[in-house]
């Protein structure tokens, strides 16, 4: 029995040599993505956007098809460091130089078969960094604050025309699920221009602050009115407030009530045609105002007496 398994299993695999080397005998097109490797100065800088690889349609035996495919180091140098004004590069015959050295294919078409390069004045400036990572707490748990990013911004060097046109760079794209405490996290800048631009440094760290949700509320709080006139006085009705928060357990209990602020500007009253106005909540720390009661205060404007002598 255990003969007849193994005879089974030659025949197969020798089924499968056989089978491979008839098929990568016989020749194919195919079509590959050779990376573009562009090697500049330290004083030039590209005002082009370049294609970070090029399309080649080759042609040949399977063997050397695989081993074009499975080639790591396939790429294409583009040495630009000797010129001086904008130029055109013929791709194709950079390809058909490289593919001729390491291997006995034939390249029938290569997209893009040239490409411009434009020269610009080098200059640098730091831009913001955009977080775009999504972070969704678990269940009865929040994102407290604004996630600190690490440096914030990022030096970017390159071509005057370039780079005047960046307001910020953003972070690689991540969703972050379920999560019920503080992380931080390293994440790539992304580079959209096929690395026309210097980008230093080239990762930034983000760090959120998970806490579990609650709800406080403060009772009794004043409403101060501001910048009133030396010859008026402002009565409001009702002159308190009652606050309802949200936010985590560990920032709610730091809330000192005496360090609430809930005010009105004596001009939103002196503009007011309604015959009421709205305060504005201050907090001491980064939670949410779920709502006051009551929204809406009346007021009575009363002149001072003047004291006569």
């Amino acid at each position: 029995m255990r003969k007849n398994i193994f005879i089974y299993l030659s025949s197969f695999l020798f089924a499968i040599f056989l089978w491979l080397y008839i098929n990568l005998n016989l020749v194919y097109n195919i079509s590959i993505p050779i990376p573009l490797d562009i090697k500049l100065s330290k004083t030039q800088a590209l005002a082009n956007d370049l294609p970070s690889t090029a399309e080649v349609s080759v042609k040949g035996k399977g063997w050397d098809l695989m081993g074009l495919i499975l080639s790591k180091n396939l790429s294409l140098n583009i040495d630009l460091t000797n010129f001086k004004k904008d130029t055109k590069i013929n791709i194709a015959q950079a390809t058909n130089e490289l593919l001729s050295q390491s291997s006995n294919v034939v390249v029938l078409n290569v997209n893009p078969d040239w490409i411009e390069i434009n020269f610009d004045n080098i200059v640098s400036k730091m831009v913001k960094v955009k977080n775009m990572v999504n972070v969704f707490p678990k269940d009865g748990y929040l994102v407290i604050g604004t996630p600190k990013i690490t440096p914030d911004s990022v030096k970017l060097s390159g071509a005057m025309s370039i780079i005047g046109k960046i307001k910020f760079l953003p972070t690689e794209m991540m969703n972050i699920n379920n999560i019920n405490s503080g992380f931080t996290k390293t994440l790539k800048i992304i580079d959209t221009l096929n690395n026309i631009i210097k980008i230093e440094p080239k990762t930034v760290t983000v760090s959120y602050n998970i806490e579990l949700s609650a709800e406080k509320n403060f009772e009794d709080l004043n409403v101060l009115v501001s910048n009133v006139p030396q010859d008026k006085e402002v009565l409001l009705v009702p002159p308190k407030l009652k606050l309802y928060l949200r936010g985590g357990v560990d920032q709610l209990a730091k809330i000192n009530p005496d360090e609430i602020y809930a005010g009105i500007e004596y001009k939103q009253i002196d503009s007011d045609s309604l015959g009421f106005v709205s305060p504005k909540i201050v907090l001491p720390v980064d939670v949410s105002v779920v709502k006051y009661e009551p929204q809406k205060f009346q007021y009575i404007i009363k002149k001072k007496n003047s004291d006569n002598k």
